[in-house]
């Protein structure tokens, strides 16, 4: 993350009112839903300042560039996994430690399938090929979610060498990722490929654990 983009949101994040956050916030959904849903062409700052029924100097107040508001979108995506698996870690109970594994990868593959969340993916994606600095945010993005997973796996398989953790990781994210081109709910349909996300996440477990 560029270090001057950081302190620009930590300073405004520690600056802000209650009322700021809740309109930062539904600037971003703004952005997220025109990201995920018409592509990076329709993202502008004017356009999200329009749909989100405030002036473009707002906008820029919370989000200074589309790089910025590019990179809160990416944290806002795994802060919302992050908080999904501390969720089910939370109400672990009596249950394994592969099982909550298990339930953690459902719950990406359940989120991928979402219309906005693998828009979003395949849009920084693309950029990732096109400039440098989406390419940053997206490897950013991929080692946070591979190294989230190796800790997981090590948690659970403490035997494991870490180097199979992070090979493992590397190698499951790729896949979830990959999955995406025929699990999202914009993409045909097709029958024979009926039970693909109950046969990847068995094969995601294989993958870790085997």
């Amino acid at each position: 993350m560029n270090t001057q983009r950081s302190t620009v949101l930590r300073s405004k994040e520690s600056n802000t009112t209650a009322k700021g956050h809740e309109r930062a916030g539904a600037i971003l959904a703004v952005a997220r839903e025109l990201l995920g849903t018409e592509g990076y062409g329709a993202l502008s700052m004017r356009s999200v300042a329009l749909r989100s029924g405030v002036s473009l100097s707002n906008v820029q107040h919370y989000y200074p560039s589309r790089e910025v508001l590019l990179e809160a979108l990416l944290n806002q995506a795994f802060d919302g996994y992050q908080a999904g698996i501390d969720q089910r870690l939370a109400q672990r109970g009596d249950s394994s430690g592969m099982a909550v594994f298990q339930s953690i990868i459902d719950f990406f593959l359940d989120d991928l399938r979402d219309q906005i969340s693998s828009g979003l993916f395949f849009e920084i994606a693309a950029l990732a090929n096109r400039h440098a600095y989406a390419a940053q945010m997206f490897d950013n993005m991929l080692t946070r979610a591979r190294r989230t997973l190796r800790n997981l796996m090590r948690d659970i398989a403490p035997e494991m060498p870490l180097r199979q953790c992070e090979i493992r990781g590397a190698l499951i994210v790729s896949q979830m990722i990959g999955l995406m081109i025929f699990l999202s709910d914009t993409r045909p349909k097709h029958e024979e490929l009926a039970e693909l996300q109950q046969e990847a996440s068995a094969a995601i477990m294989r993958v870790a654990f085997s």
